[in-house]
């Protein structure tokens, strides 16, 4: 019996054995069948009152493959300025970030920091995709794809329709009928223009075109890349026009202690009239809060031509996403990276920021009748411009937006504002 016992202890061992093995490598080859989850990381500035769109085409391509994923990080967009360059400083950025065409992305790409695009262009091919124009202005950099474009927005000036009309007044269509406009709401109590300039860079819409309308794109251009002097007559002519604009109370007074959402609030509540603002500022002012429909609650205006022969330029962003060059998983990000320039993605981003999409193959149908017509406008100018911080060198555009708010502050120093400002730009040019 204990033969018998013994023996059959040994055999449920045995078999037991056997099962255990049989069963782990069945499950190791479950586990090899199943695909692995591949995550790569997104930083974006899209935060706070600049949040709308990006969540949405982040969802959309995570819906594409549930085994690749985006982990997106938003930062408040002046902290991101600093941090991205922090990361990178310390060789751990992550494989993707958020950034702005032009000069910003040069720099990045001047420093070695991210890694070329030229072969998703080539293979997807985005040339499909991206018009040539924005290809070459937003993308292309010493000769390379580096930026794939996600978003673009037009500044223009938005307007509280129902204020204008209440009190029988309409949009102007000049520079005369716009000073005029803004002197006749000021006799009535109205702040004809709000401006948020806490923040610096909104102020900076006001200077762009103001210059673009007199000096023309050619000069302007050159004033970007210090072939021209802010002393110069052009630019004094821009600085005294704003002053006497401010001197003349068309702005609110605590213009550098609001930012521009805050400054957008005050249209929407009637205290003002109108803001220069980009498009973005549609996802304000088309809220419950604010109260105002499309069109008929508010409305738009291009910035009006001032002087004869200076071609019409648009201005503003355009917003994408790089590669850096010291990251992992390069081959999978480049994956991911060119489902961003899909159309659904383009699209919902569009509609949730109050931009347009880059994408040529987002049909202009599925924008509301006022972005139509916001855009109809930019496509009518000769030539687009992305605004100062995204057309010169990082740190004389800091100088530069320092001097907008030292303007607003004191609009009857403008000729001292600028000659120290160009003793700055002129120190910083030299240290290159």
């Amino acid at each position: 019996m204990k033969k018998i016992a013994l023996s059959f202890i040994f055999i449920s061992i045995a078999t037991g054995t056997i099962l255990f093995f049989f069963n782990m490598q069945k499950d190791q080859e479950i586990r090899s069948a199943v695909p692995k989850m591949h995550q790569i990381s997104l930083f974006h500035y899209f935060s706070g009152s600049l949040s709308g769109g990006l969540t949405e085409m982040i969802n959309t391509v995570n819906s594409r493959d549930p085994n690749q994923q985006v982990l997106a990080q938003s930062l408040n967009h002046e902290a991101f300025k600093s941090m991205i360059h922090m990361t990178l400083a310390k060789g751990n950025p992550p494989e993707l970030f958020t950034y702005w065409a032009g000069a910003k992305t040069q720099e990045l790409v001047n420093q070695g920091k991210l890694e070329p695009l030229d072969d998703i262009w080539q293979t997807v091919p985005l040339t499909n995709r991206f018009t040539t124009p924005v290809t070459e202005a937003a993308s292309t950099y010493n000769g390379k794809k580096y930026l794939l474009p996600i978003s673009q927005h037009v500044v223009v000036f938005f307007y509280n329709k129902q204020l204008l009309e209440r009190e029988g007044l309409t949009s102007p269509a000049t520079w005369e009928e716009l000073v005029n406009l803004a002197e006749e709401l000021k006799n009535r109590q109205y702040t004809p223009f709000a401006l948020g300039a806490k923040e610096r860079w909104p102020a900076q819409f006001w200077f762009d075109y103001l210059l673009l309308r007199t000096a023309g794109p050619t000069y302007r251009q050159n004033l970007m890349e210090g072939k021209a002097a802010y002393t110069d007559p052009q630019v004094q002519k821009v600085y005294e026009m704003w002053g006497s604009l401010l001197q003349k109370g068309y702005f609110n007074a605590n213009a550098n202690d609001l930012d521009w959402a805050e400054a957008t609030q005050t249209v929407c509540s009637g205290d003002a009239a109108m803001t220069l603002m980009g498009s973005w500022a549609i996802q304000a002012l088309a809220t419950e809060k604010c109260g105002l429909p499309e069109e008929t609650g508010f409305d738009f205006f291009a910035f009006p031509m001032i002087s004869p022969g200076v071609p019409k330029i648009a201005l503003g962003p355009v917003d994408g996403i790089v590669l850096t060059k010291d990251s992992a998983n390069h081959t999978f990000a480049k994956t991911i990276l060119s489902y961003f320039s899909e159309v659904l993605p383009q699209q919902k981003l569009s509609i949730g920021s109050g931009g347009f999409a880059p994408s040529s193959q987002v049909l202009k149908t599925s924008y509301s009748p006022l972005r139509r017509r916001i855009l109809a406008e930019s496509e009518s100018s000769a030539q687009w411009a992305f605004n100062y911080d995204l057309a010169t060198a990082s740190e004389i555009a800091d100088k530069g937006m320092d001097s907008f708010n030292e303007l607003i502050a004191f609009p009857d120093q403008s000729a001292k504002i600028l000659e120290h400002l160009q003793t700055e730009v002129s120190r910083i040019r030299q240290t290159k």
